[in-house]
């Protein structure tokens, strides 16, 4: 099953099916790792600040919720991995 990018929670993990964002935000998006098959974990979700941040490629990128809904995935099988615990 495809969904978007903004419906992962915290500690799962899916892999990048499809952008469907403009021209210019899906270069970007590219550039910083979101390719067909990589492997994505979210490890933040803040829905009161619109944005949620997510592992790819060991680097950990915070993105609007916007474009998360311009990112397709399917959830991989596996066991879930932890979110990052980031302290106030």
């Amino acid at each position: 099953m495809v969904y978007p990018l903004y419906d992962m929670n915290p500690g799962e993990r899916a892999e990048v099916v499809w952008l469907i964002s403009e021209p210019e935000m899906c270069s970007r998006l590219k550039a910083l790792g979101f390719l067909f098959g990589e492997p994505i974990t979210c490890v933040l979700k803040d829905s009161a600040r619109s944005m949620a941040a997510y592992e790819v490629r060991g680097a950990v990128i915070a993105l609007r919720t916007a474009n998360t809904r311009e990112i397709l995935v399917r959830k991989t099988m596996g066991s879930e991995k932890s979110p990052l615990k980031f302290s106030k």
